[in-house]
């Protein structure tokens, strides 16, 4: 029991770091000089598409292009891209299948970026929104703080039970888990470094310096990856609290989040089995073990260790919550969401496995390792 507290111990330390590094941006000094482009990949997005464009339409940032390419997709997103008028809206037919070694996410990415004409490249969401200060204010950050790529934590919209208890954990394992400070500090550590694909922000010519998305082609968790590579590259990266700024919807209901959660989180760990597998049996024995030693361990000290632990873990729990503008429910359901996401977890490793994960109607292939 013991060494279950001191990990969790460590988790709150780390998460008090982290809540200072990863800090809300501010807009001071700006210069509408660069122009931006705002590129959205799109692929069956009928129920999110005119709101992500409509927040892109209303920003106050006025030196900017929006492109937007349409992937193939088999819903009512072409018929909603028609219909969208503004003089700064292109769109983008996509209709070839990406090439051999692309993932379709990152092939569209790729293609959004040889149409733009943007000293400063912004990758969004189509299911993500934005505040009419958003680009303006990251502009602003980006110039002062002569910054080479951004990214950050939006506030994630959880309306079902379904989403409540799935994608919180996503808020909470970045910042009690990921020292992040490290790759702060030096580039060596570039491995600590994340990015999310919600909002990702670059100068031109530092993209291009790491071959963009064209060097991730093949990753799930691209924007992970782009964030590893431009910190190991000696990239000036910071990662902002945008949950005033950006938001976004990921998924709708809970079989959406299972699903969509599925294909990703096997790949955080580079397809090693062993290393995935740890993690997730890991994260139930530290959620579980103090609550079962509380019940039926007759052990007075391992008792003061579990209740300990629990504490902290809550703690832990209700900083990310006020952090990053979750439900204040949030905080009781820990130990639901933590058995949610495990179970999960082991199910990216089965479907990617059985050659059985997929996303928008395309299977992701991957390499299994073992270590």
């Amino acid at each position: 029991m013991e060494g279950i507290f001191l990990f969790i111990l460590y988790q709150l330390i780390n998460t008090i770091i982290n809540t200072i590094i990863i800090r809300q941006p501010m807009k001071v000094k700006l210069d509408e000089g660069k122009k931006v482009s705002v590129l959205v990949p799109v692929r069956n997005e009928e129920e999110t598409i005119e709101k992500c464009l409509n927040s892109l339409f209303l920003q106050d940032y006025k030196n900017m292009e929006i492109i937007v390419l349409d992937d193939n997709s088999s819903d009512r997103t072409p018929q909603i891209l028609e219909l969208m008028n503004n003089e700064r809206l292109r769109v983008i037919k996509g209709n070839e299948e990406p090439p051999e070694g692309w993932t379709g996410k990152n092939w569209a990415c790729h293609r959004l970026y040889l149409e733009s004409k943007g000293d400063i490249l912004i990758f969004v969401d189509s299911d993500t929104y934005l505040n009419k200060s958003a680009i303006s204010t990251m502009v602003s950050e980006m110039q002062n703080r002569n910054l080479d790529f951004i990214s950050g934590i939006p506030k994630e919209e959880t309306i079902t039970f379904g989403e409540k208890i799935t994608l919180p954990f996503l808020n909470f394992s970045i910042l009690s888990i990921f020292p992040i400070f490290l790759s702060f500090l030096s580039r060596h550590f570039y491995f600590f470094m994340f990015a999310n694909g919600q909002f990702m922000m670059f100068r031109i010519e530092s993209y291009k310096k790491v071959n963009g998305h064209q060097a991730v082609k093949s990753a799930v968790v691209e924007d992970f990856e782009l964030a590893k590579i431009a910190r190991k590259n000696g990239l000036k990266v910071q990662i902002f609290n945008l949950s005033q700024l950006v938001s976004c919807r990921m998924y709708t209901n809970f079989r959406k989040s299972f699903f969509g959660l599925s294909k990703s989180y096997f790949p955080l760990f580079g397809m090693r089995l062993i290393p995935s597998i740890f993690v997730w049996v890991w994260m139930l024995i530290i959620t579980f073990a103090p609550f079962y030693v509380l019940l039926f361990v007759d052990n007075p000290q391992m008792k003061i260790f579990a209740t300990l632990s629990i504490m902290a873990t809550f703690l832990i729990w209700f900083i990310t919550s006020v952090k990053f503008r979750l439900s204040r429910r949030t905080p009781f359901y820990y130990p639901l969401i933590c058995l949610t996401n495990s179970i999960i977890g082991f199910a990216s490793i089965f479907l990617t496995v059985a050659g059985k994960s997929s996303w928008k109607g395309r299977v992701l292939r991957r390499k299994i390792r073992l270590i």
